[in-house]
């Protein structure tokens, strides 16, 4: 089958989880919580993974907790840069278009902070096929969409070096948890806390596993706590563009020791309007899940090499999207929303 370039709209709305955060970019309007569908089903460790695409399937016995969510998501955030070693599957399905988008692969991480990670996939939409590669050695972040784009590549030294002091106090810093969330699962966690407004959590199981699901919308303004980098500046920043992009988002995050705070689930909706602009309907644009999650990953030395591909003439150095452009602040008590 002849390999053809995707259109990048279309792939953007596919890799919204790893390498287009960016790309769901939507002014937030002040409007009332959404009335959320039924999540999918949740697969874990301890439950055989599903063979198809996820369908419907309700929590059990769910309890309103009153913790704030968008804490719960700096925890996730903490978590995934600084938690253990870890592997699971990657699936994706969107709509986007009248296209149906899919994503299908693996990522597995060192963790404890070396910022190692390796993550493939395959984005297929119609007769189009696009291989994607993240792949970090704790150094150097790459990233490859398809043959025909230029890799682009983040120094993760100069990011650490710019935290100073304060990358020491990484446990009692979410600030500094924020910046080292590059790439992978942590900077879909990064991205997720900036650009919603989380204003509701439950606690509850799905298949038996225990879980916090938690609800938010596009944000209005940015939240007390926020990166100052300009990778979070342009994800708060939302420009009103386009009709097909999310507006509300559901977030399924484990609750227990051997999954704390994994983000199982990401389901983005968009919410319709009527001709007169008052809200109406809610669809669900895209479910991104993680499968078959496993503590036992490991990452050999071949997996952290990103190979340049003989037709790339040149590396796009995104470095400065991640770059703190204001001095880290010297504080022992943090905001969370």
């Amino acid at each position: 089958m002849q390999i053809e370039r995707m259109k990048a709209s279309t792939l953007a709305l596919a890799t919204i989880g790893f390498a287009a955060c960016l790309v769901w970019t939507s002014r937030a309007n002040s409007q009332s919580p959404p009335t959320i569908p039924s999540p999918p089903t949740l697969t874990a460790a301890s439950v055989q993974p599903a063979s198809n695409p996820p369908t419907g399937s309700q929590t059990t016995n769910t309890t309103v907790v009153t913790m704030d969510p968008n804490q719960l998501v700096l925890n996730a955030i903490h978590q995934s840069v600084w938690g253990p070693a870890f592997g699971c599957k990657v699936y994706q399905s969107s709509h986007a278009f009248d296209q149906q988008v899919i994503v299908s692969g693996e990522y597995k991480t060192s963790g404890l902070g070396t910022g190692q990670f390796r993550y493939t996939a395959r984005v297929s939409s119609g007769e189009t096929t696009l291989d994607t590669v993240q792949v970090s050695d704790g150094r150097l972040m790459f990233t490859q969409v398809g043959l025909e784009e230029s890799p682009r590549r983040v120094n993760l030294d100069q990011v650490r070096q710019l935290l100073g002091n304060a990358i020491h106090q990484a446990g009692d810093r979410p600030d500094v948890s924020i910046y080292l969330a590059v790439g992978g699962h942590p900077e879909l966690l990064r991205c997720l806390y900036h650009r919603y407004f989380w204003y509701k959590a439950v606690t509850g199981q799905i298949r038996g596993v225990d879980v916090w699901q938690l609800v938010g919308r596009l944000r209005s303004e940015a939240p007390k706590l926020a990166g100052n980098t300009k990778l979070d500046q342009q994800t708060i920043g939302i420009p009103q563009t386009g009709s097909n992009l999310p507006t509300e988002v559901r977030l399924t995050l484990g609750r227990s020791a051997s999954a704390a705070y994994f983000p199982f689930l990401v389901e983005y909706f968009r919410r319709t309007k009527r001709l007169d602009g008052r809200p109406d309907a809610i669809e669900l644009l895209s479910v991104l899940e993680h499968t078959e999650l496993t503590n036992s990953a490991t990452i050999t030395d071949k997996d952290l090499v990103f190979k340049v591909p003989d037709s790339v003439d040149k590396i796009d150095d995104e470095t400065e999207l991640y770059k703190p452009t204001a001095a880290i602040a010297d504080r022992t008590h943090f905001p969370f929303r």
